[in-house]
């Protein structure tokens, strides 16, 4: 991944949303330490849907450990009157 100050980063900005748009993505510096990374929309879209599965995947895993012993699931019939 490309890095670039952020005095770098105010001249070449236009630039630099092309490469991020292209799906390079960018990290801009502040005294040699990265602060921030610019991503294309798509990238992003991709990133936030990746975490939103993974934070539910974990929410039916601690769910699921809770359940009773003897928990059998949902017959059809209650399926059917939630509907």
């Amino acid at each position: 991944m490309k890095t670039v100050s952020i005095a770098q980063a105010k001249d070449t900005l236009t630039a630099l949303v092309r490469e991020a748009e292209e799906g390079r993505p960018v990290a801009i510096s502040r005294r040699g330490r990265p602060v921030v990374v610019l991503l294309g929309e798509a990238e992003y879209t991709r990133l936030r849907a990746a975490a939103a599965a993974a934070d539910f995947g974990s929410w039916l895993q601690a769910w699921r450990l809770r359940l009773p012993a003897d928990f059998e699931g949902i017959s059809a019939e209650e399926l059917a009157r939630w509907g």
